[in-house]
């Protein structure tokens, strides 16, 4: 498989984690929604990323993976999709620490999530999903 077959291969992997995410909340399975909404953006970000790159960059968390993305794009000469994804990062700081929070807590805590914790994240995830698919067709076109 190609980096582009294998970029897309994630792109969809990252909208049914965020269909998913959406099912968990109308259900109040706000853990789980946390969860996939984790998972949905990790996936958009590894796949954009491999798409730059060539490869998947090691790491997991999505503040750091919006870094090397922030990073990348400046190097390119995209200092003002650079800073929409630095922007995007700072104003939701909480929603993607909690988020990522979330991805731990689900494996090896005891935390439980609320319904606004929930909405926050359906909300950041979404607004993160469209920016990506913006930065890249932006990218790439």
């Amino acid at each position: 498989m190609g980096s582009l077959e294998h970029s897309e291969l994630l792109r969809k992997r990252c909208r049914v984690f965020y269909e998913y995410a959406q099912q968990a909340f109308e259900r109040c399975d706000y853990d789980t929604t946390l969860f996939m909404c984790e998972q949905a953006i990790q996936l958009c970000l590894k796949s954009i990323l491999l798409r730059m790159l060539g490869f998947i960059p090691r790491g997991h968390g999505v503040r750091e993976l919006l870094g090397v993305l922030s990073r990348m794009l400046r190097e390119i000469g995209r200092m003002e999709l650079s800073l929409r994804v630095s922007s995007f990062t700072e104003g939701h700081r909480d929603t993607l620490l909690l988020i990522e929070e979330a991805y731990i807590a689900s494996r090896y805590l005891a935390k439980t999530y609320e319904r606004e914790d929930a909405e926050k994240a359906i909300e950041a995830a979404g607004e993160l999903i469209k920016l990506l698919e913006g930065v890249e067709q932006d990218v790439f076109s």
